[in-house]
């Protein structure tokens, strides 16, 4: 199994390195183009929430961080944060039958996170919030 980690800061940069090292680890360890554009889309759109979202009102430090283990049979990602507690696997899906001016704003990111992925799972551990994600291989 390897075992990859990045740290990301909240600069307009973290989601440009972000993709940059979700392809270079892919790439590494042999992840078809295929798997390795939907982690990336699940990804950005996981750590764009974080970054967008989980600390607003409060207090720094501020840390996110991304872990990747690829086997050879699949591939788990976890987004690591220390913002406000948020459970995405709760949210519900959008009614994708309304037109965009009738639905709530917000959630799309969360439906391709999960039509991305065959396993979202979140957990809090004191004061972390740990977003994991699954996808097979083959």
């Amino acid at each position: 199994m390897a075992a990859y980690e990045l740290d990301l800061d909240q600069h307009s940069s973290a989601i440009a390195r972000l993709t940059d090292w979700v392809g270079a680890c892919g790439a590494a360890e042999g992840l078809a183009d295929e798997l390795t554009f939907k982690l990336t889309l699940a990804l950005e759109e996981g750590v764009t929430n974080v970054l967008g979202y989980a600390f607003d009102g409060m207090p720094p430090p501020h840390r996110v961080s991304v872990r990747l283990d690829i086997t050879d049979h699949a591939v788990a990602a976890e987004i690591v944060d220390n913002g406000r507690p948020f459970d995405p696997t709760v949210a519900e899906a959008p009614d994708l039958s309304l037109s965009l001016e009738e639905r709530d704003p917000g959630g799309l990111g969360i439906h391709l996170i999960r039509s991305l992925m065959d396993l979202v799972q979140y957990r809090r551990i004191g004061g972390t919030n740990i977003l994991r994600l699954e996808k097979a291989r083959g």
